[in-house]
């Protein structure tokens, strides 16, 4: 393994080791309300649990073709995602391919708690490395790694290989703008929406009772980002053409993540789901809107091999 992959590896082997046991709602895949409206973007009804709007367009959509066989994940950490569509009957074994070492042990305990060792193995290394057959798997999964890439056309392009005829390529994941370079456009909507909350409960610090987050949105320094981890976004706002390219039949739904991503970035620790749920559906109604003008952060995909 290269020395980029081991940088790449240990850092999301420090990220798993810190949450461990963390209570507080800080990002939005923490606040079940938020993946409920997620949810009901993509297949039309508020179901919880992460991504399951996408597993429910895929049994909508592809029940001819489930289960899928034969699955492949890359940069898919403990592989809960994997062991959920096994469980779910979506796809009947899986292999992932990871670089943290801390997240396959985790992935490992957790299949043989979940009673799935026999239908998930974790290799740990480079898929693209490893993988070089063409036409021998029925499901291409891809679960918020794709934007780890450092070449996304190449890593689709290999997707669409390693297909077989009436393959799956599934895809929920970060498609906004790379290394977290958000547009002007973006960073305007951001800071006006975080204004409105200026020195009120909702804007105090989760680390620091005693003072405010920031009102003003920034990009993030390219080079700081760069060396925390290098696989961070690194190609991400070229998905989407990606994946029109080498699935020209691919049905692809943007999900927002202006607001929810970015807006309430650290802010969700100040909500209360219940009691300030009107305020939710505000805020959520304007990320959606924001996605329809083509301001979004994530998407979702799918596509059958043809």
């Amino acid at each position: 393994m290269n020395n980029k992959n081991k940088i790449i590896g240990n850092h999301w082997s420090k990220v798993s080791e810190k949450n461990v046991g963390v209570p507080r709602v800080l990002r939005w895949w923490q606040s079940p309300y938020i993946i409920k409206y997620i949810n009901k973007i993509v297949c039309g009804r508020e179901v919880a649990g992460f991504s399951q709007g996408l597993i429910e367009l895929v049994k909508n959509k592809t029940k001819d073709f489930i289960p899928f066989e034969k699955g492949i994940s890359v940069g898919g950490g403990n592989g809960e995602k994997e062991m959920n569509l096994i469980e779910q009957g979506i796809v009947q074994t899986f292999e992932l391919y990871e670089f943290s070492e801390v997240r396959i042990a985790q992935g490992k305990a957790l299949a043989k708690q979940r009673f799935l060792e026999g239908k998930i193995r974790f290799i740990h290394g480079d898929a693209f490395d490893l993988i070089t057959k063409t036409e021998q798997y029925d499901f291409v999964h891809w679960n918020n790694s794709l934007h780890h890439m450092f070449d996304v056309d190449k890593a689709v392009e290999w997707s669409r290989k390693i297909l077989k005829s009436g393959g799956l390529f599934y895809m929920d994941d970060f498609i906004g703008s790379s290394r977290f370079q958000w547009p002007d456009a973006q960073l305007e909507i951001v800071t006006r929406i975080r204004k409105v909350f200026e020195k009120s409960k909702y804007l105090v610090n989760p680390d620091d009772r005693n003072s405010f987050l920031s009102t003003t949105m920034v990009r993030p320094d390219e080079q700081k980002f760069i060396k925390i981890d290098p696989s961070e976004a690194a190609d991400s706002e070229k998905i989407v053409e990606a994946i029109y390219k080498y699935f020209p039949n691919a049905e692809v739904k943007y999900t927002g993540g202006v607001v929810y991503h970015q807006v309430l970035n650290d802010m969700l620790n100040n909500f209360d789901e219940k009691n300030d749920k009107i305020l939710l559906d505000l805020l959520m109604i304007i990320d959606e809107l924001c996605a329809k003008l083509g301001q979004t952060h994530y998407g979702v995909a799918l596509a059958l091999k043809e």
